[in-house]
């Protein structure tokens, strides 16, 4: 019996390998300098907190677009601490085909999106490019998390229209 859940367990990998996540591009962190208004103790918490999201979400057989989300949340995650355990060791595991053991969050993915639109504002707030394009980006992470938070959503589509699109080639590269 156990044989067969194993085997059946390396069968669903091997369907998520196949699915295509692509590890995202992380050679320089775009924001993990200082002139991003949050602490790199904070960057790392949220880095944690996002890696720990997408770590308990994916699945065996999930579709590209989850795959596609979670390539952007890593890279994002990474992006924040290149150096996060968390995102670091999912990122591996997703890019080798193996579906990482779920981990305890701090946040529940309505707080973490609450979170993160929060953060967002601050950052917003503070003005310069760099912080600016970091709360778009926390923004959409905070929306594709829970699609149910209408402030997150309602900013999102503000910064859309008054910024820019959001672009996630820079998290993601390629």
């Amino acid at each position: 019996m156990a044989l067969a859940s194993a085997a059946s367990l390396a069968m669903a990998a091997g369907v998520f390998a196949q699915s295509g996540y692509v590890e995202p591009v992380v050679t320089t962190p775009l924001f993990a300098g200082e002139e991003i208004e949050i602490l790199e103790v904070d960057r790392d918490k949220l880095a944690s907190s996002i890696a720990a999201f997408v770590v308990n979400q994916i699945k065996p057989g999930d579709n590209a677009r989850k795959l596609k989300n979670a390539r952007r949340l890593i890279g994002l995650a990474l992006h924040l601490n290149p150096r996060n355990r968390i995102a670091v060791v999912a990122n591996y595991q997703f890019k080798r085909g193996v579906i990482p053991k779920k981990i305890e969050a701090e946040y529940s993915p309505a707080t973490l999106a609450e979170v993160l639109q929060a953060r967002a504002d601050t950052l917003m707030l503070r003005g310069g490019d760099l912080n600016l394009l970091l709360a778009g980006y926390m923004l959409a992470a905070a929306v594709e998390i829970d699609l149910t938070n209408e402030t997150a959503v309602y900013k999102l589509e503000m910064y859309r229209k008054d910024v820019a699109e959001i672009d996630w080639t820079p998290v993601i590269g390629r």
